[in-house]
């Protein structure tokens, strides 16, 4: 017998010829070498050991097919016979059934378990060295499709009845469709069970098919639930007393019902009051019937989802896009880390209320701090996003509003005040 391929996988057996399947435990590179006698071959690992009490892949001819051979405790090929297990090998040690060889595709050796490149696209090798077909797989955090080829799928796809949007590049799963697809309406589905926020965007006369971005949230807890059934927004506030004396942000009522998509809840109307331990909970059932969101999360509700989208609230309903994860504060901290107002504050104003601007810059940007303090009836405004690309001390052609622009984290906002 000729010196065979580096490349192995040791299998076990299943006990019943119909699951005949031998799945590799380990890949190694190893040589064949005679013990001075017909058919007394053994297999060295390359590892300073051999292959011993069990079944191996080796593709002996280097074709790229593996052939299946078994080997004693003592580490001998067994040839021309039956193994103990019940199996037939020929005199060449091979596994036969029927009078058939068994092989398989040798899988490359530097596929190994995970996503991999390849002229013709990614694939997935599996841990038994297979191509994941037909399905979905998760990998390095991301969500991959993989057609009847074994190819990651990339672009728009219908699959499973939704129409799902691929990376163009990285054919990974985009579940955040904004900036992408500009949709007319949205259609709101929340999961109690898994405490997700599913929002739909319309695939002409499809129907509203296409999911588009998914939040994490908080429903009513056992003792109070949030109902079940099939609503319609229609109020909406921008802050809103809540129960026990607490009030939310970003508020938008379902139906003609006392339930709201809202902030975390805190004792006054500031955005410094949150309880820590109120907004880790997160992701779990904590509510007296209303939605909590993260601030940036029931913003996005307030800003784009208009009177009559319908919501439909149950369990265990469809969820096309994993649920985030929740982030978690530390028991010090008092704001939630998505809320904009924060960011401006800490960043430009000592408050998200402040009189006047901080610091040299944004000084000179409305004049001396003396002057500011006399515009007195314009004092306890607060600031909005403006989203214009002007430069500082641009004076915005929106009426009643002054324009300038300050630095936050590496990106630079544009805020509005007030004359």
């Amino acid at each position: 017998m000729n010196q065979k391929t580096k490349y192995t996988l040791r299998t076990c057996l299943g006990a019943a010829f119909a699951a005949l399947l031998i799945n590799p435990l380990a890949s190694y590179a190893g040589t064949w070498s005679n013990q001075g006698g017909p058919n007394q071959w053994k297999y060295d690992l390359g590892d300073g050991s051999y292959a011993a009490d069990g079944w191996y892949w080796i593709d002996s001819d280097q074709d790229g097919m593996e052939e299946c051979y078994y080997f004693d405790k003592k580490g001998q090929l067994l040839a021309g016979t039956r193994t103990p297990d019940g199996f037939q090998v020929d005199s060449d040690g091979r596994w036969t059934a029927n009078g058939t060889m068994k092989q398989r595709e040798t899988p490359p050796e530097d596929l190994t378990t995970g996503i991999h490149e390849t002229a013709d696209g990614l694939i997935y090798r599996n841990e038994s060295g297979e191509l994941t077909k037909n399905g979905w797989q998760n990998a390095n955090n991301n969500w991959y499709y993989f057609d009847s080829d074994g190819y990651a799928v990339k672009g728009w796809q219908y699959i499973d009845g939704y129409k799902f949007y691929f990376d163009e590049t990285s054919c990974s799963l985009i579940q955040d469709l904004e900036g992408i697809l500009a949709a007319p309406s949205f259609r709101i589905t929340v999961d109690r069970s898994r405490c997700q926020v599913t929002v739909y965007a319309p695939d002409g006369d499809n129907g509203y098919i296409i999911p588009y971005r998914t939040f994490i949230c908080s429903p009513g807890k056992s003792s109070t639930p949030t109902p079940v059934g099939t609503f319609k927004l229609t109020n909406k506030y921008r802050w809103h007393a809540l129960v026990e004396s607490t009030y939310g942000q970003y508020c938008t009522r379902l139906g003609n019902t006392s339930i709201l998509f809202h902030s975390v809840p805190g004792k006054t109307t500031s955005i410094y009051n949150i309880p820590a331990a109120e907004y880790n909970k997160l992701g779990k059932p904590a509510s007296h019937g209303c939605i909590r969101m993260t601030v940036a999360d029931c913003k996005w509700v307030y800003d784009h989802c208009a009177s009559g989208t319908i919501v439909t609230v149950g369990d265990n309903l469809a969820a096309p896009f994993e649920r985030p994860a929740a982030e978690k504060i530390p028991a010090e901290q008092n704001w939630d880390p998505t809320d904009l107002q924060d960011r401006i504050s800490r960043f430009g104003f000592s408050s998200p209320r402040l009189r006047y601007p901080v610091g040299k810059r944004r000084s000179r940007a409305f004049g001396h701090r003396q002057a500011l303090k006399r515009r007195c009836k314009w004092q306890s405004q607060r600031f909005e996003p403006c989203g214009t690309e002007r430069p500082c001390r641009h004076v915005c052609r929106r009426a009643g509003c002054r324009h300038f622009r300050f630095p936050i984290d590496t990106a630079r906002l544009s805020v509005h005040r007030p004359r």
